[in-house]
């Protein structure tokens, strides 16, 4: 069996399992270091013959990537972070605010090789009015540490080099989250508030253009949708198939308060419901 079908079946093991467990039980199994190693060697090997299948991967000047496993809501990536690269970047950001990200999901990193790395915490606190971004003190890692990361409330960044780090990178991934905020990494303030995930925007956006432009097979194609969508996505859905057709759209509120699986959910289409009952009792007929 190949390394990818072995991190594939580590995962599928786990198939129903909510996020954060889903995290934690897979984070020891998939940043190991010798499923790494053995998963470059297949790699080596897959280059000697004549089509060469490369794994998918991005690079900048200071992060380059390998992806080796992207598989449901699990992302598995082999980074090298360029001690040169990052110190190039430092010097033409100078005076700019240094952004740290706080996007969904969680993240387990082990750092495979980090003889001169030195990284700081944050935490958004969102107990507050006003968000705003904590630091810890910088500290050095270790080669071998393992570093966990509740991604809407944790982020990791380099704040000193001194050689390149290599590290595994996981990350399951959150399709509930709504949000992502970037904050100033010295103040703590917001700088952005955006879509946590980056096709939710586009869809609201598909939804009300279709209802804007009056198309009458916006109903049922919201219907169709509903199923794959997180719980937000559901509630703006039916809310545009209710602007859209007020008795079809009805019909989707009705079984969304009857049989959504998100509990509160369906309290909320309860709610609606026999409030726009009550104001507009020709909806029941």
């Amino acid at each position: 069996m190949t390394v990818e079908r072995r991190l594939r079946a580590c995962v599928d093991r786990f198939a129903g399992t909510s996020g954060y467990a889903l995290s934690q039980a897979l984070g020891p199994m998939l940043t190991d270091a010798e499923l790494a190693s053995m998963w470059l060697q297949e790699r080596l090997i897959g280059l000697q013959q004549p089509r060469p299948q490369l794994p998918a991967g991005f690079a900048d000047p200071v992060c380059q990537s390998l992806v080796m496993l992207d598989h449901q809501r699990v992302h598995l990536s082999l980074a090298i972070v360029s001690a040169e690269g990052w110190k190039a970047e430092s010097v033409t950001q100078v005076g700019a605010p240094q952004i740290v990200g706080f996007a969904d999901g969680w993240t387990t990193i082990r750092f495979l090789s980090a003889p001169l790395a030195k990284v700081q915490r944050h935490y958004l606190d969102q107990t507050l009015q006003d968000r705003r971004a904590f630091a810890e003190s910088p500290r050095q890692v270790t080669t071998g540490e393992v570093i966990c990361l509740d991604n809407a409330r944790e982020a990791l960044r380099f704040v000193g080099l001194g050689a390149d780090v290599v590290m595994l990178r996981l990350l399951v991934r959150d399709p509930d989250a709504q949000q992502a905020v970037e904050c100033d990494a010295r103040t703590g303030a917001v700088l952005r508030i955006r879509e946590a995930q980056s096709g939710d925007g586009r869809t609201r956006m598909m939804l009300s253009l279709l209802r804007s432009l009056g198309r009458s097979d916006a109903v049922p194609a919201i219907a169709e949708a509903l199923a794959s969508w997180p719980a937000h996505l559901r509630w703006h859905g039916v809310r545009e198939a209710l602007a859209t057709d007020s008795i079809a759209g009805f019909a989707l509120l009705q079984a969304m308060a009857e049989t959504d699986p998100d509990a509160d959910l369906r309290a909320l289409a309860r709610r609606t419901r026999d409030d726009l009952l009550t104001r507009y009792p020709q909806l029941a007929a």
